[in-house]
């Protein structure tokens, strides 16, 4: 980035990596700290945020706990496995309330079902069960199907080109 946006950090929440690999990206990309979202909970920082955390049901991960202390969100970044995110992007960004904060989805991965543990792999088990029961199957959900199946992994630097975008127009 030619311009450098000062005093912010980026925060994340990842469970299986993921989410973490992107707030690592950015950070290379940006010059910016890169905190998970305990560290930051630790800290008495009052730096603007851009976060990071992944969906589940519709929700993001890890957006709570920063509100409960105030933190200064500018951006938020969800990654999933899906293609978009899921219900829809409005749905996200209502159900969690972020209607006016730049929002930014990345798809990112998942471990193969047989690598969770607890209610996650039961959970996601049950969830392939009942999308391979559908008649009609299109193309995303198959692939859908094999990736929380086999895992996926979908991080790549390109997806983060519209939020460095959103940064270079802000400096």
């Amino acid at each position: 980035m030619e311009k450098e946006v000062r005093y912010m950090i980026i925060v994340y929440e990842s469970k299986t990596g993921f989410t973490k690999k992107y707030a690592q990206m950015l950070a290379d990309r940006t010059k910016f700290r890169c905190l998970n979202v305990k560290e930051i909970l630790k800290s008495n920082s009052d730096e603007d945020v851009i976060f990071l955390g992944w969906l589940k049901a519709g929700e993001i991960q890890g957006l709570s706990k920063l509100r409960k202390r105030n933190i200064r969100i500018k951006a938020v970044c969800v990654t999933g496995l899906a293609r978009i995110a899921e219900p829809s992007p409005e749905a996200v960004i209502e159900r969690n309330n972020i209607k006016n904060i730049p929002f930014f989805y990345l798809r990112g991965g998942c471990l193969p079902v047989n690598e969770l543990k607890g209610i996650d792999k039961i959970m996601m088990k049950m969830f392939v069960k009942m999308l391979k029961s559908r008649k009609n199957k299109d193309e995303e959900l198959i692939e859908s199907i094999n990736h929380i199946e086999n895992g996926y992994d979908g991080v790549e630097e390109k997806n983060l080109e519209p939020v460095l975008k959103w940064l270079e127009d802000k400096a």
